[in-house]
């Protein structure tokens, strides 16, 4: 099967918490604990950090952010993985590195002091966030297998995979129709998130999948209910 190393975008909503008490004093830093809310089987669950979100106090691109995880990973002792994000809750709207791979919590506050040792500015903590609602826009390199006529598989996570669809909707008309679509659905429980990515002749538009233990079938049955949600099964 073709394997795939794609640029593009992830857009979902999560609710977020911060982690101030583990982190370094005054600054902005929150964790998703639900990564996949549309989920209602056993997501993974474990003590290690999920998903981290450095808030910055100025405006950083992808290219600005990989460059800093860059400078960190020449320093800092453990693996991990960064990507840009912008975070909006309510009408305000932040950039951030989001940070995954991390084995422990332990870790999170020297990750962000080698940050801000690199130049990176931490925004200073405004507001209490406790299991506050968030959209979050992530750019990254998506590394994908195709399996069949327009679908994926995530290679670094088999349980996501993705499906081509010919439209570009907001997020506000994705998510209703992705009510619609589970309204009509009488399998088994999934996550759904939008996004897009970049290949030859433009870009690709994909509804992004989450399902433990994710099979190819199953994936082309959302695939076909999504394109006609009257068909539903």
């Amino acid at each position: 099967m073709q394997k795939l190393e794609l640029f593009g975008c992830l857009t979902k909503v999560e609710n977020l918490w911060c982690l101030e008490k583990i982190a370094i004093p005054n600054t902005c830093i929150l964790e998703s604990f639900d990564v996949f809310r549309g989920y209602y089987g056993n997501a993974p669950q474990d003590i290690k950090p999920k998903f981290v979100y450095i808030v910055t106090d100025e405006t950083y691109n992808f290219e600005q952010i990989l460059r800093f995880a860059a400078k960190v990973k020449q320093k800092f002792p453990h693996d991990f993985n960064a990507a840009h994000a912008e975070i909006t809750v309510g009408n305000k709207t932040c950039s951030a590195v989001r940070i995954t791979g991390l084995e422990d919590y332990s870790e999170i506050k020297k990750l962000q002091e080698e940050f801000k040792n690199c130049g990176f500015a931490l925004k200073k903590k405004v507001r209490d966030i406790e299991n506050t609602d968030a959209l979050i826009k992530i750019t990254k390199i998506f590394k994908l297998e195709a399996v069949g006529e327009d679908m994926f598989i995530d290679t670094r996570l088999s349980d996501i995979g993705y499906f081509i669809v010919d439209n570009d909707l907001t997020w506000e008309q994705f998510a209703s129709k992705v009510k619609l679509f589970k309204s009509s659905w009488t399998g088994a429980s999934f996550d759904a998130a939008k996004c897009f990515v970049v290949k030859d002749k433009g870009i690709i538009d994909m509804v992004r999948i989450f399902r433990k233990g994710l099979k190819v079938d199953f994936l082309e049955k959302l695939k076909n209910c999504y394109n006609n949600i009257g068909s539903c099964k």
